[in-house]
């Protein structure tokens, strides 16, 4: 038997190995290319859905954005129209304060006397007039003392001109009530 020709079968055995190993590895190689392509396209997957979504949340935002102008524009107007409406309230209770104020001057100053102006400044008002007798301005003093919208009253200055007319200037301060 030390005849026998066992190279073919080598040859043979041998390439059948050479071939195993080939498949083998080409299949592995297959397997890692299917796997790195689907992680790719995974991934690319995954980066679309993320970019919809910073797509999606970016309107959002410009949307959120816009009404939040909106908003405060909304309310710096409201805040604008409260302090106009405020302002006018205030100037409606000076002027209601004013006309109450004069419509009692009226009836309380004697025929003698004529009051000329009528100042406000930060300590009150001050009420300047001229008269002939200094008893209506005496009369017109005490008059006042029973006016609610005027305290603390007083009869600041009495000049004498060369005609004989008596200027005068009555210092007060608004009253808590007002008319």
């Amino acid at each position: 038997m030390y005849q026998v020709n066992l190279l073919p079968w080598r040859i043979r055995a041998q390439r059948q190995r050479y071939g195993f190993w080939l498949r083998a590895f080409s299949m592995q190689l297959l397997v890692v290319l299917v796997l790195l392509t689907t992680a790719c396209f995974l991934l690319r997957y995954q980066q679309g859905q993320q970019q919809s979504a910073v797509q999606r949340l970016t309107q959002q935002h410009q949307v959120l954005t816009g009404q939040l102008q909106q908003t405060q524009q909304v309310m710096a107007t409201l805040a604008r129209l409260a302090e106009a409406e405020n302002r006018r309230q205030q100037n409606e209770a000076h002027n209601r304060r004013y006309r109450s104020l004069l419509q009692q001057l009226s009836a309380l100053i004697p025929d003698e006397l004529w009051l000329t102006a009528l100042e406000e400044n930060a300590q009150g008002i001050a009420l300047r007039g001229f008269g002939r007798q200094y008893a209506a301005i005496a009369l017109f003093t005490q008059r006042l003392a029973a006016l609610p919208l005027l305290e603390n009253h007083r009869l600041a200055e009495v000049v004498q001109h060369k005609d004989g007319m008596l200027a005068f200037t009555l210092t007060a301060r608004w009253g808590k009530k007002d008319g």
